[in-house]
């Protein structure tokens, strides 16, 4: 059998076992994966449903409308909670004359009192001869606050459903349960003919927590008003029925007890199928008009048809008055009372929306009921079904490859299919996969196969890295093996950045500490320095004593590498200074030159050439070539000016909108004739250093003086900016300082109108 077939069989075996560990074991309760797992699946469904969402339009849907308590209704009508109860009874009249499908009030209604009123009413009826004027404001008082008018008008409607609230126990603040329901609420017409083996497995309450209970006994129909939430506080899903536990009775929720009147479900339409997670209504001719999915406690997935304010808002201050609206607008429309305040507490959380009406949500679960339109979730069957050919799949076609590596390809593509597919399936057909599960059992197949390739049949390679990394190039050895080829000399021109760091004035470091002092504090120094070189996508080069030389680009492409090489150097600089600190810290260890170490860099970005160099037994990856060399030179002529990273032109040009510079000058270094300008390399955008917020102008206008050839003001004005900066120990001169003696010397010596403003270096 060959390698190839092994491994084929391997991954077939691979999908196997991955599919069945992933559907089992992650189901089980307590299972330290099943609740990370769940939980991202629920982020899953809540971004395919966010997606869904997002194709909607504002009031698109107006068959089902909100009768919404908004700011203006509350400033023309006053303050919400003080609202008369007659109100709602004016308004539930005005709106049921308009022959509306349902009247639902998503609302918990407390009894008022209504002393007032009677004391009104009858200093009114003692009034022997009131006034006209009095005897109009005192009936519109009474019209207005009439206490008995809500009941009466919800009484004659024949569409109104009123909002009942179900509670758990709560001994703590005496709120015990209950064995039956308050004797004041008559609620036969209000429940469901449930057989006690189907209600047991149904949301359960232990408390009404409704006090209005003329209220509810005249309401045509009533019903929970609960939304529970998922453990993250997320509402996806909604009951479609509450299992009383005091009385053993089954209340539908406040959208099915509308459902039931518009459609003709009997309170024994309710059939509960949980084997197939269906809950099938069937009208009074048995004949089943609806199937809704359902999960394993009859509770149904909210189908969000978009975001906040997708269906028809009317303020409810047009709605109880039929001059406003008339009537007639809610012929065959649903209309739900609620509020989109946040002062009423009735904002909810949902995959959509973060703050969300829950009005709303009760509007979105209506019109999936009755536009026929649900969300459906595969079955177990099908899940594990869809975990298993996924699995084996991308097992098998990640044993293909002879390279282990490209099983990571095979297993992106495959992960991203499925989304897709996933994606595709909701936005279509609302069918909701799994995409957790698969994608964790593909990921445990890929790696099962490429840790078998890696450990099982590539050990002749890693016979070859362990036996030659001493003394070869790890990418040479993967030449060797995969291309049966030895090693060659040679390399490639490319347009990269050079870096080169040295530690100022190194040699007096050895006078003053032992050689073995000396490396481990060389180590310690060159530990940190070169973490934050490969942190930023630079490419060692090698160790020239203290000096460490790099390149950004080669072997490896690096987009902007002109500033991943300029952050390494600020960011070297600020590990220096917090190096310096800890060697401070530890007292007398450390000499005092120690204490203030200084390194410089420079910073050089042209075309060079980068490959394998050296001899036919001896080669190393570097770098060599005019833009390497100018480098170089930049950081041993950065101690000229007193700086410590100075960069060329062409990496400041790159990334001068990124940090903050210092324009040095036009110099020509040893062994060059042209000019190059050079910049010293501060901070960070943002990370203004104390005092250069006034050194930089200063210093700028001086050098401006100083390339228009202004010699005497020039001076005085480096000799203020050099009063303007930090000589710190170790640090012997500064730019301003350099610029002093060569204004002096061009005073002197005029350089002409053809000066290009350029300075030979005479030392390195």
């Amino acid at each position: 059998m060959t390698d190839r077939q092994k491994r084929i069989l391997m991954g077939l075996v691979m999908g196997i076992v991955a599919s069945l560990f992933v559907h089992h074991s992650t189901r089980i309760s307590g299972f330290f994966l099943t609740d990370p797992i769940d939980g991202y699946e629920y982020k899953s469904y809540d971004a395919r449903m966010k997606s869904g969402a997002a194709f909607s339009e504002e009031a698109s849907i107006d068959d089902v409308v909100i009768i919404d308590i908004e700011q203006n209704s509350v400033e023309s009508m006053g303050n919400y909670h003080e609202w008369p109860h007659a109100y709602h009874g004016q308004l539930t009249d005005v709106v049921s004359s308009g022959n509306p499908k349902a009247l639902i009030f998503d609302i918990i209604f407390d009894e008022k009192g209504a002393d007032n009123y009677y004391l009104v009413d009858a200093l009114a009826s003692n009034q022997t001869k009131p006034s006209p004027e009095l005897q109009q404001v005192t009936n519109q008082y009474l019209a207005n606050n009439d206490p008995t008018q809500f009941v009466r008008s919800t009484s004659k409607s024949t569409v109104a459903h009123h909002a009942l609230v179900f509670e758990n126990s709560d001994s703590i603040n005496f709120l015990y349960a209950m064995d039956q329901l308050p004797e004041a609420y008559d609620a036969k017409n209000h429940v469901l003919d449930i057989s006690p083996e189907i209600a047991e497995k149904l949301p359960t309450a232990e408390r009404l927590g409704n006090t209005y209970f003329d209220l509810l006994t005249s309401a045509h129909g009533a019903g929970a008003a609960n939304f529970p939430q998922d453990e993250d506080g997320m509402i996806r899903r909604a009951p479609t029925a509450i299992h009383f536990k005091g009385s053993g009775k089954v209340f539908p929720t406040l959208v099915l007890s509308a459902v039931m009147d518009i459609l003709g479900i009997p309170a024994n339409g309710f059939l509960y199928d949980f084997d197939n997670h269906l809950l099938r209504l069937r009208d009074t001719t048995g004949t089943t008009v609806r199937e809704i999915p359902i999960d394993e406690q009859g509770r149904m997935y909210v189908n969000y048809y978009g975001m906040y304010k997708t269906f028809y808002y009317i303020p409810y201050m047009y709605c109880f008055d039929p001059d406003m609206l008339d009537p007639s607008y809610w012929d065959g429309k649903v209309a739900l009372v609620g509020s989109s305040l946040p002062g009423l507490m009735d904002l909810r959380n949902t995959p959509v929306q973060e703050t969300f009406a829950g009005v709303e949500i009760h509007a979105n679960v209506i019109h999936s009921i009755l536009q026929n339109e649900f969300v459906k979730r595969a079955s177990n069957r099908k899940n594990f079904l869809s975990i298993l050919f996924l699995a084996v799949l991308i097992g098998t076609l990640s044993a293909v490859p002879k390279k282990p590596f490209w099983g990571f390809l095979i297993l992106g593509l495959g992960v991203m299919g499925w989304q897709l597919f996933s994606y595709s399936q909701f936005l279509e057909q609302r069918f909701m996969w799994e995409v957790i599960r698969p994608t964790l059992s593909m990921t445990l197949a890929q790696l099962g196969i490429f840790s078998y390739t890696f450990l099982v049949l590539e050990k002749d390679k890693r016979f070859l890295k362990n036996t030659f990394s001493t003394y070869i190039s790890p990418e040479l050895i993967d030449q060797m093996y995969d291309n049966k080829e030895e090693p060659k000399l040679g390399g490639t021109e490319g347009y990269h950045t050079a870096l080169f760091t040295d530690i100022q004035s190194f040699s007096g470091f050895s006078e003053k500490l032992t050689p073995s002092e000396l490396v481990e504090l060389l180590n310690d120094y060159l530990t940190e320095m070169t973490d934050i070189l490969l942190e930023n996508k630079g490419t060692l080069d090698k160790y020239i004593g203290d000096a460490i030389v790099a390149f950004y680009g080669a072997p490896a492409p690096v987009s902007d590498h002109e500033y991943w090489a300029c952050l390494t150097a600020v960011r070297m600089q600020d590990r220096l200074a917090e190096l310096r600190e800890k060697w401070q810290g530890d007292g007398e260890r450390w000499p005092e030159i120690v204490h203030h170490m200084q390194n410089r860099i420079g910073i050089n970005t042209g075309p060079m050439v980068t490959g394998n160099m050296g001899s036919a037994m001896r080669m190393n990856y570097t770098m060599m070539g005019d833009t390497v060399n100018l480098a170089a030179r930049l950081e041993a002529s950065a101690k000229q000016y007193g700086v410590y990273i100075q960069v060329a032109e062409e990496s400041y040009k790159a990334c001068k909108d990124k940090f903050i510079w210092r324009d040095l000058d036009f110099v020509i270094v040893m062994g060059k004739t042209e000019p190059a300008q050079v910049f010293e390399l501060i901070a960070e955008i943002g990370n203004m250093p104390p005092g250069y917020d006034k050194l930089l102008p200063a210093y700028d206008e001086a050098l401006k003086l100083y390339r228009n050839q202004e010699w005497a003001k020039a001076i005085d004005a480096f000799k203020a900016s050099d009063e303007l900066e930090s000589m710190f120990p170790g640090r012997k001169t500064n730019p301003s300082r350099i610029y002093i003696p060569r204004c002096e010397h061009y005073k002197e010596n005029r350089p002409g109108d053809d000066w290009d403003g350029a300075w030979i270096l005479l030392s390195k």
